[in-house]
């Protein structure tokens, strides 16, 4: 009895370690795509904003379904062209915010009945942690929690109560220096991941403590 208790019990752990594991691994990384140079930054010496950086392109992996390469598309500019997703952000504690808005067509979000692009907040998010900023990188590893689209989320068919963070966010900019002229944006990427939620993690607590007891009680 106790070994069928145990294979039950692997069993169960396994599960439940599978999920976690297939949540944890759903990545979404908007990026500077064909979008090229664009949009400003600032630095103060300690903080830094961006407006308006250009985001032409999404990389989802690991997701339930549509898993793949999508234009992103919305108000901001480049040299690639128009017409792309927007990245906005400012570090400073008293306005912290991280947003990206715009449209992926290719999967129905921020589209009209028509067929237009109404852009949307694909990404929504505030910063716990960034290294900061050079006359080379505008911004490095930054990290911190966010909240997505729940029409791109049911495009992948993930789970719409789930928390997400931010992290690799990187940005490399054009002569950026403190308290000067506001530098171009060169390249941009940001990926997010899908935090496994409380619940899993209660379950696999609660599925070895029922393993120990029964132990205790085959003993």
């Amino acid at each position: 009895m106790l070994t069928r208790l145990k294979q039950l019990g692997v069993a169960a752990l396994a599960a439940v370690l599978m999920t976690g594991t297939a949540q944890a691994a759903t990545v979404i990384d908007f990026n500077t795509g064909l979008a090229g140079e664009g949009g400003t930054i600032s630095w103060d010496g300690t903080n830094l904003i961006g407006s308006n950086i250009p985001i032409g392109a999404a990389f989802i992996t690991g997701a339930p379904t549509n898993n793949g390469v999508y234009v992103v598309s919305g108000t901001a500019s480049g040299q690639g062209g128009s017409n792309f997703g927007s990245l906005n952000f400012n570090t400073s504690p008293d306005n912290n915010f991280i947003t990206i808005s715009g449209c992926i067509a290719s999967l129905s979000v921020g589209i009209d009945a028509n067929g237009n692009c109404e852009p949307v907040a694909l990404m929504d998010g505030t910063f716990t942690a960034f290294n900061g900023a050079n006359s080379v990188n505008g911004l490095d590893d930054a990290f911190g929690p966010d909240v997505k689209n729940v029409q791109l989320l049911n495009a992948i068919n993930f789970p719409t109560d789930l928390p997400w963070e931010f992290f690799g966010f990187s940005l490399t900019t054009s002569n950026l220096q403190p308290n000067g002229q506001p530098g171009m944006v060169i390249s941009t990427d940001i990926r997010n991941t899908a935090v496994p939620e409380p619940a899993t993690m209660m379950l696999l607590g609660t599925g070895l403590l029922a393993a120990f007891r029964a132990r205790r009680r085959q003993a």
